[in-house]
């Protein structure tokens, strides 16, 4: 019985993933970007709350995909005139992206989905439950990655 419960347990922490997934997207169509997609939105909430330039290799590590990824990401953002790269004075080889004025006029946006997200009327579960489901969360994400 314990292995039927931990197996439909990662099942639906897939189907949770495709849900948040999806009403990320759909907000963001909603606003008028259809072009991008969670792992923008990612990016662009995590550069709103750094205020400040951050090279690629913090970026990656910060939302926990492959620097190639946040690469080809950033380059969509700065297309869509989001977001700036430039060298970093300290190393050439490494770039800076910060945002533009109209990628910090995205923040608007950002809050009004992230808070339709982070709400716990939307998740069905109650202040406390909310911190234990992350905690489990978390120490489960952590001792996969170190495997």
């Amino acid at each position: 019985m314990a292995n039927s419960q931990r197996f439909n347990s990662i099942k639906f922490i897939g189907r949770l993933s495709e849900f948040l997934v999806e009403v990320i997207e759909t907000e963001l169509d909603k606003a008028g970007y259809q072009n991008l997609s969670a792992t923008h939105f990612e990016i662009m909430t995590y550069l709103i709350r750094k205020k400040s330039p951050v090279n690629m290799t913090t970026i990656s590590e910060s939302i926990h995909r492959k620097k190639p990824t946040v690469t080809i990401l950033v380059h969509k953002l700065e297309a869509m005139g989001l977001v700036q790269k430039e060298s970093s004075k300290e190393d050439k080889r490494e770039y800076m992206v910060s945002l533009t004025k109209s990628g910090k006029e995205f923040r608007k946006v950002a809050l009004r989905i992230s808070a339709k997200v982070f709400s716990l009327k939307l998740w069905g579960v109650e202040p406390k439950e909310s911190e234990i489901l992350f905690q489990i969360l978390e120490k489960i994400y952590l001792h996969t990655k170190k495997s």
